[in-house]
C-alpha cells in the first residue's frame, strides 16, 4: 500500500506521520540497530524520524555522523580496531523493517553509487549470483553461508532489486532488512515517499517471505530463533588507509621482533657451539 502523501506539499510532516501510522521526530539519538550505518558511524545522529506505532518496526530516516577515525568493533572472540587517515561527516537516508526470523548477515553493495556503507568488509566474502544481478549488485555473506543466501536471494527477489533498489545498498542483519542511500532524505519529497512504499511493497514483503522459515542449521533450537556465531556478522577487513602514528607504531614492532628474534638465535648458537 503506498504512502499517503496528501500533506506533504502543505510541509505538514506530523500529520504526513500520522495519516500513515508513523510518528515523527526532528531530531533522534541514533537507534541501536546492527546494521552498518550504526555500528560504524560515529557520533551518529538522526533527523526526521519517522516509526511506525505498533510493530513489526518501519523506520525512515536519515543519519549523519563521522566516517573514519578510530573504530573499535567486537568480531566474535576478537576485537577489531579499524583506524581511517582520514575522517569525514557523511549523511545517509535509511529504510527500516524488521523481519520474522534472525538471519546471516549480508550486504548488496550497489555498484551505481560507488561502496557508499562505511563498514570494511574482508575479501573472500563476496558471492556470485545468476543472471545479471552481478551487474548491479556486489553480494556479501559469511564464509559458509552461500547456500541460505541463495535460499533467500531467490530470481524473484533479485528482480524486484534491481527494479526497485538498485541505486540504494540493502544490508540483512540479525532480524531487520535496510536500505541505505549515500544521500539524505527530503522527508517533504513525494517522488521520495513514493519509491519507498513500492520498496516496503515489493522487496520489504519478498524479503520477509523469504526469511519467514529461515533457521540455520547450525543452530539445534529452532525456537531459539538465532544464527550461528559465524554467520551473525561478516568479518571485518584490514585498515584500508593507516595513520601516519599507526605506521611508525607497526614498524617499530617489527623492528623489536626482529630484534628479540635475532638476539634469541645467537644466544642459543652461542650456547650449541660453545659446548
Amino acid at each position: 500500500m503506498a504512502f499517503d502523501t496528501t500533506a506533504l506539499p502543505l510541509g505538514d510532516l506530523t500529520a504526513f506521520a500520522a495519516a500513515n501510522g508513523l510518528t515523527y521526530a526532528a531530531s533522534a539519538a541514533a537507534p541501536g540497530h546492527g546494521g552498518a550505518l550504526f555500528e560504524f558511524l560515529q557520533g551518529g545522529a538522526v533527523s526526521h524520524r519517522f516509526a511506525s506505532t505498533t510493530p513489526p518496526l518501519l523506520e525512515v530516516g536519515t543519519i549523519t555522523g563521522t566516517v573514519g577515525g578510530s573504530q573499535v568493533r567486537q568480531s566474535g572472540s576478537w576485537t577489531v580496531t579499524t583506524t581511517y587517515g582520514t575522517t569525514s561527516v557523511r549523511s545517509f537516508g535509511y529504510l527500516a523493517m524488521q523481519l520474522v526470523r534472525a538471519v546471516p548477515h549480508m550486504v548488496l553493495d550497489a555498484k551505481s553509487n560507488g561502496s557508499s556503507i562505511p563498514m570494511p568488509i574482508a575479501g573472500g566474502q563476496s558471492l556470485s549470483l545468476e543472471g545479471d544481478f552481478d551487474r548491479h549488485f556486489r553480494l556479501y555473506c559469511p564464509t559458509g553461508y552461500e547456500r541460505d543466501a541463495l535460499y533467500i536471494f531467490t530470481p524473484d527477489l533479485m528482480a524486484l532489486l534491481v527494479d526497485e533498489s538498485a541505486a540504494f545498498d540493502v544490508e540483512i542483519v540479525d532480524d531487520m532488512l535496510f536500505v541505505y542511500s549515500n544521500q539524505p532524505f527530503n522527508p517533504a519529497d513525494v517522488a521520495l515517499w513514493d519509491r519507498l512504499g513500492r520498496i516496503r511493497d515489493l522487496v520489504g514483503a519478498k524479503t520477509l517471505t523469504q526469511t519467514d522459515y529461515y533457521s540455520d542449521e547450525r543452530v539445534a533450537d529452532r525456537a531459539a530463533n538465532q544464527v550461528a556465531e559465524d554467520g551473525r556478522r561478516l568479518r571485518m577487513g584490514f585498515l584500508p588507509t593507516l595513520t601516519t602514528g599507526v605506521k611508525i607504531g607497526i614498524a617499530a614492532a617489527v623492528v623489536a621482533f626482529v630484534g628479540i628474534f635475532v638476539t634469541i638465535f645467537v644466544m642459543v648458537y652461542s650456547i650449541v657451539f660453545s659446548s
